[in-house]
């Protein structure tokens, strides 16, 4: 046990200040962790119930606070300034007096109740004294919150450099021959621990001396409020005499303004009564005019209609003898049309005919060929019955026909054609159908 403890000494020195640093730190994290800070204190305001006199109250002095030593392994709970209020109190004060009094116009005159608004007044003065306790409040709590951030980085350095000098330690430590006492852990917690309260000690202490230097400038900061206050009745009751008398004159220059626009009024009521009925004689003349104009123009309207309605009769039967007219104009054209039609149809079919009959007594017929085959053919003429070409369009199933036929055609050229040359066009372009026998 002995030989091991002499070869390797340093093992337990480094456990034991690990062990040691450890415990500082988790300490340290739950003091901070318990970290309590006492409310801010509030500010005394007096709220009058009527206008202050020349005699100024006495103001009331709180003795200082004893503070209590902070207990072992508690850190000291801060003291709240009051300076920060009166420095804000400060800052709005201007602002509120630099606004101007906004006078609106009353329609009617009303009695103005001085002890209203002047209630009224210390009311706003109340609340936005409570609104600056309040954001003060806010400032206290990020500077303790901020005190916290800070506690906290000074013990994470405190541990890192502990660590530090716990490496350099073990790195120049050198095993001895002979093991040395081990400070016990509870010498190191108790070290500590009187670090800690001497500093809260000292932080009490400054906290005492600058207690007495406080409450000076807390009743400095009530007596200046109380005579900004004072000030401020003072500068209301002139404002309400000011609006007093303004209004007095104002109402008197609107009875004036009235009793003229009356009298302007009734002059205004005749001036539009006369102008009235004149204007109604002139509109009843006007209308007996407008009646009588309306009724020529209604004679004349009826005139006219009449010699309209002669003229339109006139004029439809005019139309109806000329539409019967073209109707029978026209109907003798589509008969003569008819009859043309239906002569060159039959002069068409009588040469169409005759050119098939031609076409057939050239056809040299062999034995072979049978004798109900058709073969269709599309023969362009030339004016004289010359053909200019023959297609064979539709076959009729035997070569030797179609030879035929077609030498049949060009044999009998020229084809026969009416003496009348305005016909050409209906055989310029034939499509013949040939059969061995007479259709």
């Amino acid at each position: 046990m002995s030989a091991i403890v002499h070869a390797k000494p340093y093992k337990l020195r480094a456990g034991v200040l690990a062990l040691a640093v450890h415990f500082a730190f988790f300490s340290l994290l739950y003091f901070g962790a318990s970290w309590r800070v006492q409310p801010p204190q509030g500010m005394v305001v007096d709220i009058w119930d009527s206008l202050p006199g020349t005699e100024t109250a006495p103001v009331k002095v709180e003795p200082p606070k004893t503070i209590e030593q902070p207990k072992l392994g508690k850190p000291a709970q801060p003291v709240a300034s009051p300076k920060a209020d009166i420095e804000l109190s400060e800052k709005k004060r201007p602002q509120e007096k630099s606004k101007p009094i906004k006078i609106e116009p009353k329609r009617h005159i009303e009695k103005v109740d001085v002890q209203a608004e002047h209630k009224r007044q210390e009311k706003l003065r109340v609340q936005a004294e409570q609104k600056a306790q309040a954001e003060q409040k806010m400032i206290e709590e990020q500077k303790v919150r901020a005190e916290h951030e800070r506690i906290r980085a000074d013990l994470a350095n405190v541990v890192a450099k502990t660590r530090r000098n716990v490496r350099a330690e073990l790195e120049k430590a050198v095993p001895p021959k002979v093991v040395e006492p081990v400070k016990p852990l509870a010498s190191l917690k108790a070290d500590l621990e009187l670090a800690e309260k001497k500093r809260l000690r000292e932080k009490s202490q400054e906290a005492v001396k600058s207690e007495p230097k406080r409450q000076k400038e807390k009743v400095d900061a009530q007596s200046k409020l109380k005579a900004e206050a004072e000030q401020k009745a003072e500068a209301a009751q002139k404002a309400e005499a000011e609006q007093k008398a303004e209004a007095e004159q104002k109402a008197e220059a609107k009875r004036k303004v009235l009793a003229e626009q009356k009298a302007e009024a009734e002059q205004k009521a005749e001036a539009k009564k006369k102008a009235l009925a004149e204007k109604k004689a002139q509109a009843e003349e006007k209308e007996r005019a407008k009646q009588k104009a309306q009724a020529e123009q209604k004679l004349l309207a009826e005139k006219e209609q009449a010699e309209l309605k002669a003229q339109a009769e006139q004029k439809a039967k005019v139309e109806q003898e000329r539409a019967r007219a073209e109707q029978k104009a026209q109907a003798e054209q589509e008969r003569a049309r008819a009859a043309q039609a239906a002569a060159i149809g039959k002069e068409v079919a009588e040469y169409t005919a005759k050119i098939k009959a031609k076409i057939r007594r050239n056809i040299v017929m062999l034995p072979d060929i049978p004798y109900n085959v058709t073969a269709e053919f599309y023969v362009t003429l030339l004016p004289g019955g010359m053909v200019l070409k023959a297609e064979l369009t539709k076959p009729s199933g035997s070569a030797a026909y179609d030879s035929a036929v077609e030498r049949a055609i060009k044999k009998a050229q020229p084809l026969p054609l009416p003496p009348d040359v305005t016909l050409f066009d209906k055989f310029r372009e034939l499509r013949l159908t040939v059969t061995p026998i007479k259709e």
